[in-house]
């Protein structure tokens, strides 16, 4: 098992590497530096990069001791798009189960894709629930439920733009885990300090936000994806 979990930051300015300890969490390599492009877009040419990520990869497996194959990436691009949707399901004054939530969710996330084919979604972020047309931030499944709504945000990326990026990592056999909103994760945080917006990233992956629906790959699937749904039931 890999006890390294390693962060990549692409902001057009700057490239940010942090690597993480899973056994304690602490940042245990952390380095950034200049970058010769001026935006991170599907317009960008990252062979420009190719250099300096060899070189930082390098740095980092040599500080792990081991080959990364895996990393967790934040972008920051003006590319970003972000979707509001509102849905309603009715459960006749019974109480709500997590299969009645993932039912919207999914839903939802089907509206987005049939509506912005271009788009990927990297972000799904619970804003409220309105049960018996009460706001809550939880689930309340002690109450017998009519109808529940689920207001939810969606940040989409271009899928061309993500596409490239994975390109370019995997030419160094290096796939992309999590892509990372770095407007999103900055929204956590009271500066724009590199080293801070690493933490919170690792932080946001590893469930800080409760609100947040995380997209896990299924292992034992090559295709399909399932919600982990941090913050569901109290």
């Amino acid at each position: 098992m890999n006890e390294n979990d390693v962060y990549f930051g692409l902001n057009g300015k700057k490239l940010i590497i942090g690597v993480f300890k899973q056994s304690d969490n602490s940042l245990s390599f952390f380095n950034e530096e200049n970058i010769n492009i001026n935006s991170i877009s599907e317009n960008t040419d990252f062979q420009k990069l190719e250099k300096q990520l060899e070189k930082n990869i390098k740095q980092v497996e040599k500080k792990i001791n081991s080959f990364v194959n895996n990393i967790s990436l934040i972008v920051d691009t003006a590319s970003t798009l972000p979707i509001y949707i509102s849905l309603t399901k009715k459960l006749d004054n019974k109480k709500i189960q997590q299969k009645d939530v993932k039912h919207l969710i999914q839903d939802a996330k089907q509206q987005i894709a049939r509506a912005y084919p271009e788009k990927q979604i990297v972000h799904i972020i619970i804003k409220k629930y309105i049960v018996n047309d009460i706001d809550y931030t939880f689930v309340p499944v002690d109450i017998d439920c009519n109808k529940i709504s689920i207001e939810i945000k969606f940040i989409c990326f271009p899928k061309n733009l993500i596409k490239k990026i994975e390109l370019l990592f995997s030419n160094f056999q290096i796939t992309i885990d999590k892509i990372i909103c770095s407007k999103y994760a900055k929204s956590f945080i009271d500066d724009s300090d590199a080293k801070n917006l690493c933490q919170i990233s690792y932080k946001l992956k590893n469930g800080f936000n409760k609100q947040e629906v995380v997209i896990v790959p299924k292992k034992l699937e090559k295709k399909g994806f399932f919600e982990k749904l941090f913050h569901l039931f109290r």
